[in-house]
This record gives C-alpha cells, structure tokens and sequence, in this order.
C-alpha cells in the first residue's frame, strides 16, 4: 500500500498499531523488572546469575541491530516486523517455562533478538508513509516508549503478584499475538530494495561492538580484568578491521556519505547519551530508594512512574517546541535540561528527612524524564531527516548505538554504585550529557528543503 492509497480509518489503526509495536518493544525490557527477585528464587539464580538473565537480552539488541536494520531493507519492514513478533510469541512462552537459569538466559537472548527488529521496522514504515510530519509522527514514537517504560514494572509486579511469575511471560507472548495479527492485517509495507549483505563487513562490526559491550557487562558482573581486558582487545582489532574494509575492493559497509551527514552523527549520539542516562537513572535510583532509604517495592515503583510518566507527557511536547525554535536547538534544551535532572538526583539524597529525599527525588525524576522525552524525539527526528533514514544498514546502526548506551548505562551502575558515590554514579553520565551537547552544536546554515534543513539553525 502506497500512502494515497490508506483511507483514514486503516491508516489510524496502523499508526496505533506501530506505535503500540513500540510499546511492546519495551515492555518486553521492563516487565520482569518488579518481578526478578522471585523469578530468581523460582528457578535458583544468584543476583549476578539473575542480572545476567537481563544483560542477556541488552547484549541480544545491540549485536542483533545491524543484521535487523538490513534485513528490514531487504525483505520489507512488515515482513521482518511480523517475523520477529513470531520469534517474541515463542521466546516469551518459552521463558515462562524456564526451569533454570541457563534456559532463561536463551529465551531473554532470543527476546532480545527479536525486540532488535522493532525499532528500524517501525522507522521505515513511518518515514515511508506518514512523511509529511516528522516532528509529530517521531515524538508519538518517543512517547509510545514511554508507556512501555511506564507500564512494564506494574503490570509485571501485578500479573506476578496474582497469577504468578510464568503468567508475565505469557502476558507479554499474548499481547504479542495480537500485534502479529495487527501487523499482517493493516500495517502497510514498504518495497523491499537490492541491499546485499556486505559479510564481513557486518561480522566485524557486530564482533567489535559486541565485544566491547560485553567486556563493558563483565566488568558489571564484577568479573576479572584480564578477560574483559581481552574482549575489550578483539573488539577494538574488529573494529580496526571494520574501517580498512572501504579501502578493499568490497567497499564499506555504509555509503560514507551517510555516517558523515551531522543529522545522523548528532542524531546517534544523542540517543546512545539519552539511553545510558536511562539506563543509570531506572537501575541506581531503585537501588539507592531501597538500599538507604529501606523503601519497599510498591513505593520505589510509584516514585519510578513519575519518570516514565514524564518521557511519556514531554514527548509530544517537543514536537511544538521543534516547530518554534529548530530541532538542533530543542536536542541542546533536552540535553542541557538531563544534565540537571541527573545532578538533581545525587544533590536530593542530601536532603536532610526522608520525606524531603522523596519529594526531592520524584522532582528530579520528572525533570529527568521529560529530558529523556525530549531527546529522544528530537533525535529520532533528525535521524528520519537525514539521507541514512533510507538505507537499513544505517538505521540498524543507529539503533546498535542506542542499544549499547543502555547496555553501558546498567553496567556503570554495577560497577560504580558498590563505591557508594551517588555523584560518581550520575555524574559520569552528566560528563557525557555535556560532551554530547558540545558536538551537537549547530552546523553551518544550508540550502536545504525544509523537511530536510529541521537538524540546523536558521538565520
């Protein structure tokens, strides 16, 4: 289906229903967030052994971006978008019957290579039909994230309470089948294109990233240096290896021309940043709630929704403030507002009475929040106005990043947060906020359509 050929009535239900893919994608994350230390008990895992369960399914997204991204341009995004709601409906249904550890860690693999197909799915099929406003269409995606954000701990912890710890797997599995049949029935596709698959090219990269985050989650899991020093040594020869290769006769692995645009390069960054912070803010906040303060789970998960809630409100927000002021100049507002958000969060724990630590603490996750919102939107945005919106491999790439600031966000915590340093935790993240801003600054004025001129300052 071409976009003039969606009447109002089909072409809503499929907004819903890619938005509500969105939703899912990360609900599949967050749901077994309330729930962990009793799936733990179930099945006999340690806390580290549990954690690893969970890094799994990050590690899972991040090496699995690429090869999704390519198979999306390949094949058709429906197509491959369909494929991987199968591979969750059975991974998922497989975790409700985990009996260990180890099978819990495949399933939550599996889930994380299906979860990795989402995002440039969706990407493509809203740049290709729902063109004609970026800013929105991009910023009801960011808030669809939200939700799952949102709604993953409670449903989790609520299903878990009632029915038991399986029945969120399977949960999850259900709502899965309903959105395959959604997709199949009014989702409409995009024509797969020539795209051929550039072999080592895509195997240097995926061993490259793959390792470092892996050393990255390792060191997390307070294992030895000498291995993470290892895997941290192949994935820098990979990735040495990954950028001689547009000097051979295969040539690179992305058209150069693509990687270089500053849309994509300012795009990339500042979701991979804005992911990390996520990551850091939902893992060291919980902990430091409980830890010191003695708060129960109902509680941490109430004062957690303020900032779910907030990415979620903020989100369409920035689509206005977008229209007003540029995207570039609303990505720097985002940015500059996360770095107080998260330096508010360690000043909060200051406060002198718990109840003055808990208002303090839930303002500072809303202000967070909303800046999480924000960037994500607007960066989103500028990823669907530069020329890599088109080319799969491009998209997947920029999803890879994004996955593996998140991956990089839980491990920081784990490996900072023992040294009991609440402004060591979040102010790592703040350093890469300002870094992020600083190359994100506004590119020189251009001639280009306006669709296209939305990422640079005008004068």
């Amino acid at each position: 289906m071409s976009p003039s050929t969606l009447t109002y009535e089909p072409r809503r239900a499929a907004y819903v229903a890619l938005l509500a893919c969105s939703t899912l994608g990360t609900l599949s994350s967050t749901i077994i967030s309330a729930p962990i230390n009793v799936i733990a008990h179930a099945i006999g895992a340690s806390p580290r052994g549990i954690v690893f369960a969970v890094s799994a399914f990050t590690l899972a997204m991040v090496v699995c971006a690429p090869v999704s991204g390519w198979m999306c341009q390949r094949f058709g995004p429906r197509r491959v978008l369909a494929g991987s709601l199968v591979l969750m409906v059975a991974a998922q249904a497989g975790a409700a019957f985990s009996q260990d550890l180890a099978f819990l860690v495949v399933m939550r693999a599996l889930q994380g290579v299906a979860c990795s197909a989402v995002p440039p799915a969706i990407q493509q099929v809203l740049g290709r039909h729902w063109a004609g406003n970026r800013a929105r269409v991009m910023a009801a995606w960011a808030a669809a994230i939200g939700v799952g954000q949102a709604l993953g701990p409670p449903l989790g912890g609520l299903v878990a309470d009632t029915l038991g710890w399986r029945w969120v797997f399977i949960t999850h599995a259900s709502l899965s089948a309903v959105l395959l049949v959604l997709c199949l029935t009014v989702v409409p596709d995009v024509p797969p294109s020539y795209a051929p698959l550039h072999v080592s090219g895509m195997a240097t990269l995926l061993i490259g990233i793959g390792a470092l985050v892996g050393a990255i989650s390792w060191l997390g899991q307070h294992g030895g240096i000498p291995v993470a020093a290892g895997m941290a040594a192949v994935g820098v020869l990979a990735l040495v290896a990954h950028s001689q290769l547009g000097r051979t006769g295969a040539g690179p692995f992305v058209p150069p021309g693509l990687l270089n645009e500053r849309r994509f390069i300012a795009s990339t960054m500042a979701a991979g940043t804005v992911m990390g912070c996520l990551g850091v803010a939902i893992v060291a906040t919980p902990l430091h709630l409980g830890r010191d303060l003695g708060l129960g789970p109902g509680h941490i998960g109430i004062m957690m929704l303020a900032l779910a809630l907030a990415m979620t409100l903020a989100a369409p927000l920035s689509s206005r403030v977008t229209e007003r002021f540029t995207a570039r100049r609303t990505l720097r507002g985002g940015l500059a507002l996360l770095a107080l958000g998260l330096l508010a969060l360690p000043l909060a724990a200051t406060a002198s009475g718990s109840g003055a630590v808990v208002a303090l603490t839930v303002i500072a996750l809303v202000v967070t929040g909303s800046a999480i919102g924000v960037v994500q939107a607007t960066s989103a945005l500028g990823l669907m106005t530069s020329p890599a919106a088109a080319d799969g491999v491009a998209l997947g790439l920029h999803n890879m990043l994004r996955f593996t600031g998140l991956a990089v966000g839980y491990s920081w915590v784990a490996i900072a947060y023992p040294t009991g340093n609440l402004a060591l935790v979040y102010g790592v993240p703040v350093a890469a906020v300002a870094v992020t801003w600083v190359l994100a600054g506004p590119g020189p004025t251009t001639s280009e359509p306006s669709t296209e001129r939305v990422f640079h300052d005008h004068r």
